[in-house]
Formats: C-alpha cells, structure tokens, sequence
C-alpha cells in the first residue's frame, strides 16, 4: 500500500513583487506535503520550468532534471522538494520533484528520503478548497487519504 499524504497548495501572495533590486518571488504556488506514516512534512514551491531548472546547484539536482518529463508544458509548475523539521525549523534537499499540471489537476510527487524510508512516487488529483476568509487556508488539495482521520 501507499503512503497516506496530504499536499495543500496555497497561492503565494508574493508571486511577482521584489525582494531585492531585480530580484523577484517567481513561486506560483507554496506548499506542504504531509506524509502520514512515516511521518513527515516537505516543503514546495512550485516555479515555471525555466525559472525551477535555473536554481539546480548540485549533481543530485541535476540528474533529477533529466527525469522531468513534462517540462516543455506551459501549464506545468515544478517544485523541487525540502524535508522540513518542525521542532528546529531546519529544511533539508531530498531527492525528488514534484509536478503541478494546471491544465489536467493532476500532481505528480517522487520522493527519495533515506533518512525517512520514504521512496515513494504519488499521482494525486487536485481539487479546489472550500473559501474561508481570515484563515491560511490551502487553495488547493491533493491527497489520498481521508483527513478526518489525522
């Protein structure tokens, strides 16, 4: 069986304005992806291909590129992912990537984290979320599992 997960999309209000002089935010998306069990959190920012492809700085990232299948699709967003430890707030590289395809809904996550057993692919549907105001809450949801039961 697959691992249970959780991925909540939240649209990044900073997309497009500057940080720096000509430096600017260019994540569409930022994200969370919550795995059940083992039990772990990553951490995504989905990019235009161009702009994803341009923050590779390892060989590990660099062979993660030639596995990207769908990167001359315009509607398609990539993230590199981070593990995140909640209790020193420390993110951390891990082998994979993840697929945002605007045009079909559907997400693709691999993940190879030794350090947490986790070697695992995901294709999820994503789906709208409910509009709360005055809350942070995800614009979008990708999961297999029923959350009612984290």
């Amino acid at each position: 069986m697959q691992n249970e997960i959780a991925v909540r999309l939240y649209e990044n209000n900073k997309y497009g304005t500057t940080y720096g002089k000509g430096v600017y935010h260019h994540a569409v998306f930022n994200a969370t992806a919550d795995v059940k069990n083992p039990k772990a959190k990553y951490l995504l920012d989905f990019y235009s291909y161009a702009h994803w492809e341009a923050q590779a700085k390892t060989d590990a990232q660099m062979e993660v590129i030639e596995l990207v299948t769908d990167k001359d699709n315009k509607d398609t967003l990539i993230s590199w992912v981070l593990r995140y430890d909640p209790a020193t707030k420390h993110k951390s590289f891990v082998l994979g990537f993840c697929t945002l395809n605007l045009a079909t809904n559907k997400l693709q996550l691999v993940i190879a984290d030794d350090a947490m057993n986790i070697q695992t692919a995901w294709n999820l549907p994503v789906k709208p979320c409910k509009l709360v105001r005055d809350k942070n809450a995800p614009q979008l949801l990708a999961t297999n599992a029923e959350l009612c039961e984290w």
